[in-house]
C-alpha cells in the first residue's frame, strides 16, 4: 500500500554533515529477499559499492557515529531521501550475523537483531485526532523488550521518556529512549487500511553487550529521559568485520515489500 520504496543497505559511513542534517554510506551489500522457491529467503546481497545520502532521523546521531563505521541503514526513497533507521553493528563472536549497539530511527526498518541476545518490538496508540492522509500521529508507544524468551521491559512511552533494562548478570543493558512516533490511519478507520505513506517511528537505542562480548563501543553518554541518570559507557574492543557471503538475517519487522517516505509525527 506504499508508495516509495525503502532499500536496506550495509555499509560504512563516508561523511556526518551537521549543517544539512545528512549522513552519507558506501553501501556495500544490500538486503532483499527471493521468491523464487515460495518461502522467502532474506539476507544482504553484495552489490557495486555505491554512495547513499540521506536525512538523519535525529541530530544526536552526530555524537554517536563516526568516519569508518559500520552501519545497516534503511533509506526512504532512495539516496537524498531521508534514513528510516541506522544501526552501528559489528558481527557476533565466531559467527557471521550482524548485532546492533545503537539505533536511531525505527527499530521496523532494519532487519538486524539486537547484541546481547536481546528483542526490542513496539506498537503505537494514534491520536485519531490528529490523522493526515494514511498516517496518525501517535499518542504513546508501547514498548516490549525480550531477553532471550523472557519479556523484561512491557511499558508504555510518551515522547520524550525512556526505559531501562540492566537485571542480567552479565554486565549487558539496553536504554530504549521513544522520540516521537507514527500510526497507520486505518486504525481510526472503518475503511480499514489506507494506501499511501507508511508510518514511520523515532527511537534512539543503546545496547551495551554483556562482557567478553565483542561490539563497537565508543564511549558515549546514554539517552537521558524523566527519572534516568546519565552514563558513561566505557570502551570496549571492536569485533572484526566481515564482508556477508550467503548468510541469513531474522527479518526483524523488514519485509521485501515497498514502504513509503514522509514526514515523521511527533
Amino acid at each position: 500500500m506504499a508508495v516509495v520504496q525503502e532499500s536496506c543497505y550495509l555499509g560504512r559511513i563516508t561523511a556526518l554533515d551537521p549543517l544539512s542534517n545528512t549522513l552519507i554510506i558506501r553501501a556495500e551489500s544490500q538486503y532483499s529477499c527471493d521468491y523464487s522457491t515460495g518461502n522467502p529467503v532474506c539476507g544482504f546481497t553484495p552489490v557495486t559499492p555505491l554512495q547513499v545520502v540521506g536525512t538523519v532521523p535525529d541530530e544526536g546521531i552526530y555524537n554517536i557515529f563516526h568516519n569508518g563505521d559500520q552501519v545497516v541503514a534503511t533509506i526512504i526513497g532512495g539516496s537524498g531521501g531521508a534514513w528510516g533507521g541506522i544501526a552501528l553493528v559489528a558481527t557476533a563472536t565466531g559467527t557471521e550475523q550482524w548485532l546492533v549497539t545503537e539505533l536511531y530511527g525505527d527499530p521496523h526498518t532494519l532487519p538486524v537483531s539486537l547484541a546481547g541476545n536481546y528483542r526490542m518490538d513496539y506498537t503505537i496508540l494514534p491520536d485519531c485526532s490528529s490523522c493526515s492522509g494514511s498516517v496518525c500521529k501517535a499518542l504513546s508507544a508501547h514498548v516490549m523488550l525480550w531477553s532471550g524468551e523472557n519479556a523484561v521491559i512491557d511499558k508504555s512511552l510518551n515522547g520524550g521518556q525512556s526505559t531501562v533494562y540492566s537485571g542480567r548478570n552479565d554486565g549487558s543493558s539496553v536504554s530504549i529512549l521513544y522520540l516521537s512516533g507514527e500510526s497507520g490511519a486505518g486504525q481510526c478507520s472503518q475503511a480499514g487500511t489506507i494506501a499511501g505513506p507508511q508510518p514511520i517511528s523515532t527511537f534512539i537505542i543503546h545496547v551495551v553487550p554483556p562482557i567478553g562480548q565483542a561490539g563497537p563501543q565508543p564511549i558515549t553518554t546514554q539517552p537521558t529521559a524523566e527519572g534516568i541518570e546519565p552514563k558513561v559507557t566505557p570502551q570496549s574492543t571492536p569485533a572484526p568485520t566481515r564482508t556477508p557471503s550467503g548468510y541469513f538475517l531474522a527479518l526483524g519487522g523488514l519485509g521485501a515489500a515497498a514502504l513509503a517516505v514522509r514526514r515523521r509525527g511527533s
